[in-house]
């Protein structure tokens, strides 16, 4: 009888403790799952993301524009398009850091995740305007890896930073750290001395040395947002370039003299500064307000070149070209925006 009380009293023992035994599994489990949904949980890198805009700045997706907002992920073929006055700044995979300036267009090609010693790869056309690239990653992070159409040349920037423009004029391609990789229509370049420039025109590369004419903190200076106090603190220390560092591109050469000057000239202005030339006139227009903003008296210009029909905002009007030039050099002295202005005859 004893023997029969002390069995129940062992059997019951062990079912408590098997009960016991599982409810402390079935809370480990619970906290495992737990841990697991608060890591899933953390905010992942997107592959390249808008970090911050100022206005105005679009997002063209397909036959879609989209507002433009902060943490946006985009896709290949996203076009991100800034007005006159705006900046955008894009982050690859959290690290690798693009500031895409004033009246300018870059398209996504495709990305690339992170793989053996890179922290992705960004494939990039920059169909105009400016673009600074830095792809030096950040503390513990790997370096990124850009590959970036700017026109007609082909750019890789791994490890480094620079900074790159497309312009009717052509190309220009400046190094701020590291080294850049270009290919060419004749062949390949490559910068590895920080501070320096190449600049192609419509007939090849340039022959210019240096910053290519222009200071390189006044280019920078079309990439940086209105706050970076730095960058244009350094781009007021610096000259303002010398008039007419590249002719425009879509202006015919002038035509050869084929006789002795006529005694009189015609009457009123010949000659009117370029602030900017655009392919539609509502582009136009809104530049023409931009400057407005900036105390300037600009007006539309409509023009036929080479290149097909061009909307150009102009500013002043001079009866010679030197009179002309001297208010280029004046113009660009005054208004940090300009660097890329230029000296347009005007038509009768």
């Amino acid at each position: 009888m004893f023997v029969i009380i002390y069995l129940n009293m062992i059997l019951k023992f062990t079912q408590k403790s098997n009960r016991r035994m599982a409810c402390a599994q079935g809370a480990a489990g619970l906290a495992l799952l737990a841990l697991a949904g608060l890591a899933s949980a953390q905010p992942q890198p997107l592959p390249l993301a808008v970090s911050r805009v100022a206005p105005t700045a679009e997002l063209r997706r397909g036959d879609e524009t989209l507002e433009l907002l902060s943490r946006v992920p985009l896709r290949p073929d996203d076009r991100v398009v800034s007005g006159p006055q705006g900046r955008v700044a894009l982050q690859l995979y959290g690290g690798g850091a693009l500031r895409l300036g004033g009246d300018s267009s870059l398209r996504l090609h495709s990305i690339e995740p992170p793989g053996p010693g890179n922290g992705g790869v960004a494939k990039l056309v920059l169909e105009r305007g400016a673009l600074r690239l830095d792809a030096r990653g950040r503390s513990s992070q790997l370096p990124q890896d850009y590959r970036l159409n700017a026109g007609r040349l082909r750019l890789r920037v791994f490890g480094g930073e620079a900074w790159a423009e497309v312009t009717a004029r052509g190309e220009n391609v400046c190094l701020l750290s590291g080294a850049v990789e270009i290919v060419t229509d004749t062949g390949a370049e490559r910068l590895d001395e920080p501070g320096r420039c190449l600049l192609f025109g419509a007939g090849g590369r340039l022959p210019v040395q240096g910053d290519g004419g222009e200071a390189l903190a006044r280019k920078l200076l079309r990439t940086a947002f209105a706050d970076d106090m730095n960058a244009r603190a350094l781009a007021e220390q610096t000259p303002p370039p010398a008039a007419e560092v590249l002719p425009p591109a879509d202006s015919p050469p002038p035509a050869p003299a084929t006789g002795p000057a006529p005694a009189t000239a015609a009457a009123g202005p010949r000659w009117t500064l370029v602030l900017a030339s655009f392919p539609d006139p509502a582009t136009a227009e809104n530049a023409v307000r931009s400057w407005l903003n900036l105390g300037e008296t600009p007006q539309v210009r409509r023009s036929d070149t080479p290149s097909g029909v061009r909307f150009r905002v102009t500013v002043g009007e001079y009866p010679d070209l030197p009179q002309a030039r001297a208010g280029l050099a004046e113009l660009r002295g005054r208004q940090l925006n300009a660097a890329e202005a230029w000296v347009m005859p005007v038509k009768d």
